[in-house]
């Protein structure tokens, strides 16, 4: 995937949280973002996405122009897989039907082919048995398979996690980055928002530590974590790799 920043600002009343970020990656396959919380990755990570519009600035995806019109981005977010901490699904939809809605509804899927594919999706995470489940009877790591499953179903370009296993317990993190990890694997294009160090050494091939609004560093993985550059980035890594 080919992705351009030029310019990039965003302002949440008197806080700018996105400070005219710029950045070139002509080709990145899994893309991790890092840096302290409120530093402006989950901002950045939304624009991308066409989930927050800019004040001013551009998006390039693979050399086309994001246009933030309400007809692009509907067109834009229809072509990705979001997944974000807080699962998002929707209460009083089975696991199956939190699949199916979007297929019918974005991907103009017919019922009976909608319903085939969101199966063979479920299956594929393991899913089959909770099929029929709501959400409230489902673990808190099911609950994001269900959504990781989701997102997968629509066939997207890449795919985008928020702080994926944030709200899920040790054992349901490990499970929820290994799925990440297949994913990367079969070759799909990804963009992360993670806590977790050793998971982004390990999962991805460049990384932006993103801190005060502006990308502070940008590199390969293992240089950055082998060799940071900035004042920034040592402290940071002094803090959250300190236990």
């Amino acid at each position: 995937m080919q992705l351009r920043l030029t310019n990039l600002t965003k302002t949440f009343g008197q806080h700018r949280v996105l400070d005219d970020i710029s950045i070139d990656l002509p080709e990145v396959h899994a893309l991790v973002v890092i840096g302290p919380s409120g530093g402006g990755k989950t901002t950045l990570l939304r624009t991308i996405a066409g989930l927050e519009r800019p004040d001013s600035g551009e998006v390039f995806i693979n050399g086309e122009m994001l246009h933030f019109d309400e007809v692009s981005l509907l067109r834009h977010r229809r072509s990705i897989g979001t997944v974000f901490q807080s699962f998002n699904l929707f209460p009083h939809l089975t696991a199956l039907e939190n699949v199916i809605l979007p297929l019918e509804q974005a991907q103009g899927y017919g019922h009976y082919q909608a319903l085939e594919a969101a199966q063979a999706i479920l299956k594929r995470f393991q899913l089959e048995e909770h099929a029929d489940k709501k959400p409230a009877q489902l673990s808190g790591g099911q609950q994001q398979r269900v959504a990781i499953a989701r997102a997968i179903s629509i066939k997207p370009r890449f795919l985008l996690f928020d702080e994926p296993t944030s709200a899920l317990d040790p054992e349901m993190t490990s499970e929820v980055l290994d799925i990440i990890g297949e994913l990367r694997d079969e070759g799909r294009d990804l963009l992360l928002v993670t806590h977790h160090m050793g998971f982004a050494r390990t999962a991805a091939d460049h990384c932006l530590f993103v801190a005060e609004g502006r990308i502070v560093e940008s590199g390969p993985v293992e240089r950055l974590f082998a060799e940071p550059l900035s004042r920034e980035l040592n402290h940071f890594f002094g803090r959250v790799m300190r236990y």
